[in-house]
C-alpha cells in the first residue's frame, strides 16, 4: 500500500493572498509559517508542527520516503514547503512529482473544489472548522492600523487545532470519492509546469489602463449624477439604481419581470436584481424608456470585468519579471474536466481584441494622455489579450483547433449521416456553407451561428444568444424557422441527444450495467457518492454525475456550482440531465481530452508551453525559431490519437508578438 502524507499548511503574511496570487504569496520576505498539521494516511499517524521546533525524525523519514504528498489546493502548499519550509527550517526537499491535489481530485468527481463546500455536499464525517475564518483573519493577516499579527499561545492552541482538523477533513473526504487516475496526476503535473513557466504582462499597458479606466469611472459617475439628479454618483450605485427602479416599474409588469431573481420557491419573498443579465434584458426591453436606457448603458460601461483584470494583472505580476503564475486550472469545468483559469481568467477575454500594431499605436496616445476610441472601457477590453507579451526577443507561437466542436460532436455521434459531416471537413470544404446550403439558405453567416449555437439542442434563444455575438438580427419567428431547418438537416443530432439521455435512464435504472449511445458508455455506481452516473469517454476519461437519481422521467444529479447557504438544511440544487445538456459535455470532455494529450506531448518534448486557453495552445519561443516551431505545433495538435480515430483535426498555428485572436 502506498504511503500518502497529507499536509495542510497555516501562514501568515503582509501579502493579501486573494489579490496576489499563491505565487507572489510564497515568494514575498514577509510570508512566513506559522504551523503545520501532517497525516500519514497509512496508519493514521498525525503530527502538527511549530516553527519554533524542530521537525520530528519520524515526520521527516515518513516525508522523504512518501510516494504521495496531498494538500487541498496543493499549489499552495508546494510553494510554502519549497520557499520556506525546505531552506528555512530544514525540512527535505520533495521530487515535485510526489505532490497530489485533493482539490483536484474533488472537480474530477464534479463536486466543489473548495474543502467547505465538499465536504458539505458529501456530507463528510469530519467537516471544514468554520471557526478558522476568525483565526486566519487575527493571526494571518497583518492588522490595518498597526500592521502587527496577533500571536498567543491560546490562538496559537486553536489555530493547531483547526489545522488538523483540516488535515483530517481534506484526508477523509478523498476517501469517499473516485481516485485521481495515474493520467489525471500527470496531467495536472503538466498543468503546474506551465503554470510555473508563467505569462508575461506588458506592465506599462495595464497601469496606462488602470489609469484610463478609473478616470472613466469618475467621468461616468458624473454622467449618472447628471441624468439621475445626484441619485446616483457612481457605477457601483446598483443596489441604489435597483430599489429606484423596482418602486418605478411597480405598474409596468414586463420590465419589473426583467429584474426579478429566479426562484424555485414559490412562496419565498420576491428579490430583485440588476446584474449583468437583468441589465441585458432591460436594454433589449422596447418598453424601457430611453433616459433609464442611457442609465443602465452607463452602469454596464463601468461595470465591465476588464478594469478587475488589469488590475489583476499587476496585483499578481512578479515584479521583477513581470510574469504571472499559477492562472491555469487543470480540470476547472469539473462536468466536462476542460481546463479553467483563475487570477488573470484567459478564458474570459474578448476575443475581439486590437493588433500588436494597433497596440502598439494606442499604447503611445495613452503615455500623452490623449484619447481612445469611445466607449473607453470597450477600447480597455480589447487591449486585454494584447496585454500578455512575450519576453523580449521571443513571441507567442499559438495553435487553435478548427471548429473542433463541430467536428467532435458528429464524430462522437457515430452514425452514417454523422460521417457526412466529417466528410466535409475531410474534403476540405467550409462547413458553415455547407450547413446553409443544406437549410436552403444561401447565408454563410447564418450557417455559421445555426452550426455553433445548435449542436446541443438549443432553439430560438440559443441562436439570437450567438447571433448577437456575431452582429445578426433577426426576428424570433424567421430564427424559429430556422432551427426547424437545421433540425431536419441534422436529423443525427437530434438521434444523437436522444440516444445519450435514454443511455443515461437506463444505466440509472439498471445499475453496474454498461450502456452505449455513439462512442458514449454509462453506467451507474450506486456505493459512490450517493448513486454517482459515470460517463466514459472514448479514451476512458470520466465525468461525473454526483447523486444521480431519475426524476418524473429524466435524470438529476447535483450541481456543484451552486451552493446552498454554509447553515441551510436544503437539499443541494440539483439539475436536468436532458439530450442537449449531455451532448454539450461529452463533446467539451472529449475536446478536453485532446488538449490533455497535446499538453502532454508537448510537455514531454520540453515545448516551452506558456499557456492555453479553451482549445488553444501558447508557447513562447526565440523569434529565430518561430517558424519552425509553428509547424511543430501543428504536427502535435493535429495527430490523431489512437482512441479518436477517424476524427478529421485541423490546426494553423500563428505566430503573435502580443497574444491576441
Amino acid at each position: 500500500m502506498p504511503i500518502v502524507i497529507s499536509l495542510d499548511m497555516e501562514t501568515k503574511s503582509h501579502v493579501d493572498l486573494k489579490a496576489c496570487g499563491a505565487d507572489r504569496y510564497a515568494a514575498d520576505p514577509s510570508t512566513d509559517i506559522l504551523l503545520c498539521s501532517f497525516i500519514n494516511k497509512h496508519n493514521g499517524q498525525v503530527w502538527l508542527w511549530y516553527p519554533d521546533t524542530p521537525a520530528p525524525a519520524e515526520l521527516v523519514l515518513a516525508l522523504q520516503f512518501a510516494d504521495e504528498v496531498e494538500a487541498h489546493n496543493a499549489r499552495f502548499d508546494q510553494l510554502i514547503y519549497e520557499y520556506i519550509a525546505v531552506p528555512d527550517y530544514g525540512f527535505p526537499a520533495l521530487d515535485p512529482d510526489k505532490w497530489v491535489c485533493t482539490a483536484a481530485q474533488c472537480r474530477v468527481n464534479a463536486l466543489p473544489a473548495g474543502l467547505d463546500a465538499a465536504t458539505r455536499a458529501t456530507k463528510a464525517t469530519h467537516k471544514k472548522d468554520h471557526t478558522g475564518a476568525a483565526l486566519i483573519r487575527r493571526m494571518c493577516i497583518p492588522n490595518k492600523k498597526t500592521g502587527e499579527f496577533e500571536s498567543s499561545p491560546a490562538l496559537l492552541g486553536q489555530m493547531g487545532r483547526y489545522c488538523v482538523k483540516d488535515s483530517q477533513a481534506a484526508a477523509g473526504l478523498t476517501t469517499m470519492l473516485r481516485p485521481l487516475s495515474e493520467q489525471d496526476k500527470h496531467d495536472w503535473r503538466v498543468n503546474e509546469r506551465i503554470n510555473d513557466r508563467g505569462v508575461k504582462i506588458d506592465r506599462e499597458l495595464a497601469t496606462l489602463a488602470q489609469k484610463y479606466a478609473a478616470d472613466e469611472k469618475a467621468e461616468l459617475g458624473r454622467q449618472l449624477s447628471t441624468l439621475t439628479n445626484g441619485l446616483i454618483t457612481a457605477v457601483t450605485h446598483t443596489s441604489r439604481l435597483r430599489d429606484h427602479l423596482v418602486a418605478k416599474f411597480a405598474g409596468t409588469p414586463k420590465l419589473l419581470q426583467c429584474i426579478t431573481k429566479a426562484t424555485k420557491n414559490e412562496t419565498a419573498p420576491v428579490k430583485y436584481t440588476l446584474d449583468k443579465s437583468a441589465r441585458s434584458q432591460l436594454l433589449d426591453c422596447p418598453l424601457l424608456d430611453p433616459h433609464w436606457c442611457e442609465v443602465i448603458d452607463l452602469i454596464d460601461q463601468g461595470g465591465k470585468s476588464s478594469v478587475a483584470k488589469f488590475n489583476r494583472m499587476l496585483s499578481m505580476a512578479d515584479p521583477n519579471t513581470d510574469r504571472v503564475h499559477g492562472a491555469f486550472i487543470f480540470a476547472g469545468a469539473g462536468q466536462t474536466q476542460r481546463y479553467s483559469s483563475k487570477g488573470l481568467q484567459l478564458h474570459n477575454m474578448k476575443r475581439d481584441c486590437y493588433s500588436a500594431e494597433d497596440t502598439t499605436r494606442l499604447i503611445g496616445i495613452m503615455r500623452k494622455g490623449g484619447d481612445i476610441p469611445m466607449p473607453v472601457m470597450d477600447t480597455l477590453a480589447k487591449l486585454l489579450r494584447p496585454a500578455l507579451v512575450p519576453a523580449t526577443g521571443h513571441v507567442f507561437v499559438v495553435g487553435d483547433w478548427s471548429a473542433i466542436e463541430a467536428r467532435m460532436l458528429p464524430w462522437l455521434a457515430n452514425t452514417a449521416k454523422s460521417e457526412l459531416v466529417l466528410d466535409v471537413f475531410r474534403a476540405g470544404r467550409d462547413i458553415y456553407i455547407e450547413t446553409a446550403s443544406a437549410m436552403d439558405l444561401p447565408d454563410r453567416q447564418i450557417g455559421k451561428v445555426a452550426n455553433l449555437s445548435l449542436g446541443y439542442g438549443g432553439a430560438v434563444g440559443a441562436f439570437q444568444a450567438m447571433a448577437k455575438n456575431y452582429g445578426l438580427t433577426l426576428d424570433d419567428d424567421v430564427v424559429s424557422d430556422i432551427v426547424d431547418r437545421w433540425r431536419k438537416a441534422n436529423r443525427w443530432a437530434g438521434v444523437f441527444w436522444d440516444e445519450l439521455a435514454y443511455a443515461a435512464i437506463t444505466a440509472v435504472r439498471n445499475p453496474s450495467t454498461v450502456h452505449h449511445a455513439g462512442r458514449i458508455r454509462y453506467i451507474y455506481v450506486a456505493n459512490l457518492l450517493g448513486g454517482t452516473l459515470m460517463c466514459i469517454m472514448p479514451n476512458d476519461t470520466v465525468i461525473q454525475y454526483p447523486y444521480a437519481r431519475i426524476d418524473d422521467g429524466t435524470v438529476t444529479c447535483m450541481k456543484a456550482s451552486v451552493q446552498p447557504k454554509a447553515d441551510s438544511t436544503d437539499e443541494w440544487p440539483r439539475m436536468r440531465l436532458w439530450g442537449g445538456f449531455l451532448a454539450e459535455n461529452v463533446t467539451q470532455c472529449a475536446s478536453a481530452c485532446l488538449m490533455r494529450e497535446a499538453l502532454e506531448a508537448l510537455d514531454a518534448d520540453d515545448f516551452p508551453v506558456v499557456g492555453h486557453v479553451h482549445d488553444e495552445a501558447i508557447l513562447e519561443v526565440f523569434e529565430s525559431e518561430a517558424a519552425q516551431m509553428a509547424v511543430d505545433l501543428q504536427g502535435y495538435m493535429e495527430y490523431t490519437p489512437e482512441w479518436a480515430e477517424g476524427l478529421p483535426l485541423k490546426a494553423e498555428p500563428v505566430i503573435m508578438a502580443r497574444y491576441g485572436k
